[in-house]
């Protein structure tokens, strides 16, 4: 039996916790920049940067618009802005809008074809054989 197999899947495997391994790896990195955070800032500027970080290595790490990651997203916004642009403006109509064109009209000669009789049928020599003539023998029709 044979099965269809869809193409273009886009479907990472699970490691650990419905992670990928990509995802796993950037909550390890999280992890370990927030524990050495942890012993050199003070308790207040710890839990701030925690939310700041925290919350972005989470929207690097979850968020996908239109199949792409926000990274991947940032990139493409970064490369869009700072790339160069080339406007181009070619004018190629006239000045109006409208054109007069001439068409040059070709004047058909119809030629008639030349009638064609339709065969005798056979009524009508029927009817030259029978004879419509009032008959002579001296009967009159009575009305």
């Amino acid at each position: 039996m044979q099965f269809t197999v869809p193409k273009f899947l886009e479907r990472e495997s699970v490691v650990a916790f419905g992670l990928t391994f990509k995802n796993l790896a950037i909550m390890a990195g999280l992890g370990f920049i927030l524990f050495v955070l942890y012993y050199i800032l003070p308790k207040v500027i710890f839990v701030l940067l925690t939310i700041i970080v925290g919350g972005g290595f989470l929207a690097a790490t979850f968020i996908k618009v239109g199949g792409q990651t926000l990274p991947q997203i940032i990139f493409h916004s970064f490369g869009f802005l700072l790339g160069g642009r080339v406007y181009v403006w070619d004018k190629k109509r006239a000045s109006s809008p409208i054109t007069l064109v001439e068409k040059k009209v070709k004047k058909v000669e119809k030629r008639e074809a030349p009638l064609k009789m339709a065969p005798q049928s056979r009524l009508s020599s029927l009817g030259a054989r029978l004879d419509f003539s009032p008959k002579v023998s001296g009967e009159e029709n009575e009305v």
